[in-house]
């Protein structure tokens, strides 16, 4: 079993130094494109079975049933590394073509993480994207319109973009709100996910692999993929683990920042006073998944928020306290609403894995030319 205990270093020379060398190494990156994607990440169904003072079985039933109704994915290993390859993520409004060309685009391009269908005066779709720095996403778009990757509307292709840094993350927790469905079980709001009934032992099951308790990694399995020894295996895991290039393995919702049959809202919050006092409170909110700290000129936005709600009115509710709470402390204000029928696409694993497997296609390649 592989001891998760993340090791600080303090230079950074040596960390970046450290880390390129890791990610030059082809069976490090053979070991990631695995378990990012899954591979020999499994439920432990006697470790959670015992903790929970329940028969195996009884847990492998309600285990199933989270995955059979896509209420949650199988377990993989994070890529937080992502955020250091490409430490620019782009929030874009654009409008497309809605046809087989785009949506193979959405799907399969390298730098997108999700996508939405939204209406909002010319804009029709949004985007959200990683990528190296502003020029490489300006040079990601030419590319994209040069080449007519999407089909070309009449009158070019509007957009508006906003460019943040992750390295400006005040929180990113995608598992912070089952606090919220908590809530709402309590209150009888809600019963149920897809049609599932969320007893008592299925909540608590579903918190358990949220958070990557009871998920273990299968070294066998991987060292017969690989034609490695185990031990090798376990080890550099734990190197990878150490030098922040996963993360503990866990499980997501299907939309990763938000769970099933919720809402997400995009916000643009000016904050004018109180600025430490109030991203405080909402970094303890269980509702937000993500913020991120931004500077755009419309409107004076400083931070952006990714939240999420069971109902619209709920979300009204809760900004309405925040505004009480913090009063002449919030100034403007934009919020998108994003229902699950409005998501048409997001895939944080595949963003990731392209990064890894052009590693893997680029190391073989100066292979070849040795």
């Amino acid at each position: 079993m592989i001891n998760f205990i993340r090791k600080n270093y303090k230079n950074e020379h040596y960390i970046t130094v450290f880390m390129t060398e890791i990610l030059d190494n082809p069976i490090n990156l053979k070991i990631l494109n695995l378990i990012v994607s899954g591979k020999g990440v499994e439920v432990n169904i006697s470790k959670i079975a015992k903790k929970l003072n329940k028969h195996r079985n009884t847990v492998k039933d309600r285990v199933n049933r989270l995955f059979e109704n896509k209420i949650i994915t199988k377990p993989q290993f994070p890529f937080p590394y992502l955020f250091k390859t490409f430490p620019l993520m782009v929030i874009s409004e654009v409008n497309f073509l809605r046809d087989s060309k785009t949506k193979h685009f959405i799907e399969f391009d390298d730098h997108i993480f999700a996508a939405f269908f939204f209406k909002e005066e010319e804009y029709n779709t949004l985007m959200i994207s990683f990528h190296e720095n502003v020029c490489s996403h300006v040079q990601w778009r030419d590319y994209c319109i040069r080449n007519e990757v999407v089909p070309k509307r009449e009158g070019g292709y509007p957009s508006q973009v906003l460019y943040l840094g992750t390295g400006c993350f005040e929180k990113y927790l995608p598992s912070a709100s089952i606090k919220v469905i908590e809530e709402n079980l309590k209150t009888k709001r809600q019963k149920t996910i897809r049609g599932v009934e969320l007893d008592a032992l299925t909540f608590e099951i579903l918190t358990r692999l949220l958070r990557g308790d009871g998920i273990r990694t299968n070294e066998n399995l991987l060292s017969k993929e690989l034609n490695i020894h185990r031990r090798t295996i376990e080890r550099r895991i734990e190197i990878l683990y150490n030098n922040g290039i996963i993360g503990r393995p866990v499980c997501y919702f299907p939309r990763v920042i938000v769970p099933p049959e919720y809402i997400l809202v995009k916000s643009l919050i000016q904050i004018k006073n109180k600025e430490e006092e109030v991203i405080k409170t909402l970094k303890n909110d269980p509702h937000i998944t993500w913020m991120i700290k931004a500077v755009t000129g419309r409107g004076g936005f400083n931070l952006l928020v990714l939240s999420n709600f069971y109902k619209i009115e709920d979300h009204l509710e809760w900004q309405e306290e925040l505004d009480k709470r913090f009063p002449n402390c919030i100034g403007a204000l934009k919020d998108t609403y994003l229902s699950p029928k409005m998501t048409f696409s997001i895939d944080p694993e595949f963003t990731s894995l392209c990064i890894i497997q052009n590693k893997i296609k680029q190391f073989a390649e100066k292979s070849i030319k040795k």
